[in-house]
């Protein structure tokens, strides 16, 4: 695809399967949900998507930094990691939010917690009922 996906993969395995692509000699690249990538735009395409997968792997990690990760990564776009987000008929972006989170599980082990998630700022009604 135009846009890595790694949602049901893994993204070592995904760099590695691209620097193999890249040293394999082909003529051409004929994507499954994307242009024809011609010999003389291989090597472009290939760094093109390494840059990617570096890129949203920097965001992950600078996510997990923070004590709401996931309002961290709702500001990182597909753009911001340099791909665009008209690709596969204007679906990248929601491919690329499920890319990072995706990877946060991969890295982390958890889905990356939200402001609007914290347990803290939950009132439950029932316990102030039972004290009465």
């Amino acid at each position: 695809m135009p846009l890595p996906y790694i949602v049901d993969g893994n993204i070592d395995e995904m760099v590695m399967s691209l620097k193999k692509v890249a040293k394999m000699g082909l003529e051409n690249i004929i994507q499954g949900h994307g242009d024809i990538v011609l010999r003389g735009e291989i090597d472009g395409y290939v760094k093109e998507n390494l840059n990617y997968l570096s890129q949203i792997r920097k965001a992950v990690r600078k996510a997990n930094r923070r004590k709401y990760p996931m309002d961290i990564l709702e500001e990182v776009t597909v753009e911001s990691c340099g791909k665009s987000r008209v690709l596969i008929g204007g679906l990248s972006e929601q491919l690329h939010r499920r890319n990072l989170i995706a990877l946060y599980k991969q890295l982390f082990g958890e889905i990356p917690l939200a402001s609007g998630d914290d347990d803290e700022d939950y009132y439950d009604y029932e316990d102030e009922e039972d004290e009465e």
